[in-house]
This record gives C-alpha cells, structure tokens and sequence, in this order.
C-alpha cells in the first residue's frame, strides 16, 4: 500500500497540520462520527477561498496527490 503524507507547521499560530492520502484495499464503513464529512471530486477549483478554507493549502494538498494519480486514483 501506498501513501503520502504531508505536514505544515503554522510557528505563528502555533498550529501543526498533517495530511494523509492513501487507497483502501476494501470498502470501509465511513461515519463522520466526530465531523460533518464533505464528499467533493477532484474537479473544483480547491483555491477558490470563497469556497475552501486554509488560504490555498486545500488546493496544494489536491495538486499533490494528483501529480501521484498513477499511484492513488487508478482503479
């Protein structure tokens, strides 16, 4: 299995952010239980901050994980 994990640290707001992205082997019961879920597909513009929190990093992350398509979104 694969994965990719980034980090960003925020010094200023004393914030550490990590990200995981990885491709389940096998369909997962998903609850939302400690957050309201959002489903989207990849097709949105993730640097639209009218839209999207965290001032662009929303779209960084997606860029990222599509330069590793071949990895994470084949079938």
């Amino acid at each position: 299995m694969y994965y990719l994990k980034m980090d960003f640290k925020y010094y200023l707001h004393h914030c550490y952010v990590e990200v995981y992205v990885g491709k389940l082997k096998r369909d997962v019961m998903v609850t939302g239980a400690e957050n309201e879920l959002y489903w989207s597909d990849l097709n949105k513009d993730f640097f639209d901050m009218t839209l999207f929190a965290g001032e662009g990093n929303i779209g960084y992350m997606i860029e990222q994980v599509k330069m590793s398509k071949s990895i994470f979104l084949t079938e």
